[in-house]
């Protein structure tokens, strides 16, 4: 029984291509293997130490967080890199000063609140060719003051409301995201600050040395 062998010579423009896609492919991989993630960034802390303290009246300060995030969609200011609350909680910090002897100035974060609404997109051919708003957040921050006598009665008392919203673009790394999160809470503290000021001249004049 004859076993008969053809030999087939490959063209050499042709083993040319495919050397040359075999080493693209390749060095893909490598790329791939070797890419190393961002790194996180390091944002600056967000403090209230720059503006002049309230010298309040009283013996002592208190601040309660009534606020619990949920930690569930659309819910996203338990990831934030500073979440409203804490920017709150450091404004009652950095901001108000007891220097009195017998009362109290107490500090309530009622709502902290961020939510995100996913955006409609084009999802179509030409969707690759545009780079759309992906996603609205919605930023929610109330607190309240109040000063208290020795048992424990308001005697004054304030409540200032700040919200803000933004929306972003497709594409977005996380680092991108978490400024865009950061500047929104900075943003959003300082228009609390603004309202509290105004309050606090109308209503606390009297408990401010």
């Amino acid at each position: 029984m004859a076993i008969c062998l053809h030999h087939f010579r490959v063209p050499p423009l042709m083993f040319a291509r495919q050397s040359r896609l075999v080493l693209a492919v390749a060095a893909a991989l490598l790329v791939a293997g070797c890419a190393q993630p961002s790194p996180v960034q390091r944002l600056p802390e967000l403090s209230f130490a720059h503006l002049q303290a309230y010298r309040l009246d009283v013996g002592q300060l208190e601040i309660a967080n009534q606020y619990t995030a949920t930690g569930q969609p659309p819910h996203v200011e338990h990831l934030m890199p500073v979440s409203p609350a804490q920017a709150a909680q450091r404004w009652a910090q950095d901001r108000l000063q007891p220097i009195g002897r017998e009362g109290t100035a107490r500090f309530v974060i009622e709502q902290a609140s961020v939510t995100e609404e996913i955006l409609p997109t084009d999802r179509g051919v030409t969707g690759l060719f545009k780079r759309e708003q992906e996603a609205r957040y919605d930023a929610n921050l109330r607190v309240s003051l109040q000063i208290l006598d020795n048992r424990r009665m308001p005697v004054a008392e304030i409540t200032a409301q700040a919200s803000r919203s933004r929306t972003v673009p497709q594409g977005l790394t996380l680092n991108e995201r978490d400024k865009i999160w950061y500047e929104m809470v900075e943003n959003l503290t300082s228009d609390l600050n603004a309202r509290l000021e105004v309050l606090m001249g109308q209503y606390m004049a009297r408990w401010i040395q």
